[in-house]
């Protein structure tokens, strides 16, 4: 149970003090660690967000806070926004049978947090299409939430089953793990790309269940 929050820049800057109520919300999701991403650079650091101590970018961020459910709590380095090559990715979920995953497919990770395969992958999708395949493919029918920042600004936004909300402005799109005024839910089993005032969709499967089968009790 992870929290994820963000804005993804349209003709404006982003409204610091929602920003940072964000930040706060998706805070109570995740004690561990924290981290946020924007014009090509990420910090990470130990322990709750700090929403006043955050600087107020230009363009747009993604932010994760970290409930730790793979490797050690106090691993920094598994903090994220994790980076892959340009990308930025906030995940919450899990990737099932994440070492396999990077041994068949050639990935080198460098931390022991599962979400690293992820992003590893991510990074090798040129489409929405293929981001679309990666999600399918790392976790196919499991509940999860994504915040991918691209170079250029555009926001990737995911989820399946676990929550994501958004709410369009005139300066930007904002997201959080909880909801918040005027905010919606993403629609569920789908990828967007939020770009530029547009949004590019694609479906997600759904067709495999780990609950329903019998899997792990996956935390909202």
């Amino acid at each position: 149970m992870c929290g994820l929050y963000g804005f993804q820049r349209r003709v404006g800057r982003p409204d610091a003090a929602l920003l940072a109520h964000l930040a706060q919300l998706a805070g109570q999701r995740g004690p561990h660690a924290h981290g946020h991403a924007a014009e090509g650079r990420r910090h990470v650091a130990l322990g709750p967000v700090q929403p006043e101590a955050m600087s107020t970018p230009v363009g747009s961020l993604i932010g994760h806070t970290r409930l730790a459910t793979s490797g050690r709590h106090d691993d920094l380095a598994a903090a994220q926004p994790l980076q892959a090559g340009r990308l930025f990715v906030a995940h919450n979920g899990t990737v099932p049978g994440a070492a396999l995953y990077a041994e068949r497919l050639h990935l080198t990770p460098t931390t022991e947090s599962d979400s690293e395969v992820l992003a590893l992958l991510l990074a090798k999708a040129t489409t929405l299409g293929g981001a679309a395949d990666t999600l399918d493919l790392l976790t196919p029918g499991v509940p999860l939430a994504l915040l991918v920042l691209e170079p250029g600004g555009s926001v990737l936004a995911a989820r399946r089953g676990h929550p994501l909300h958004v709410s369009r402005r005139p300066e930007g799109t904002y997201f959080c793990s909880l909801p918040f005024e005027g905010s919606e839910a993403l629609t569920d089993s789908t990828v967007t790309r939020f770009s530029a005032g547009l949004e590019e969709v694609q479906a997600l499967s759904t067709t495999v269940s780990l609950r329903s089968n019998g899997g792990a009790s996956w935390t909202l």
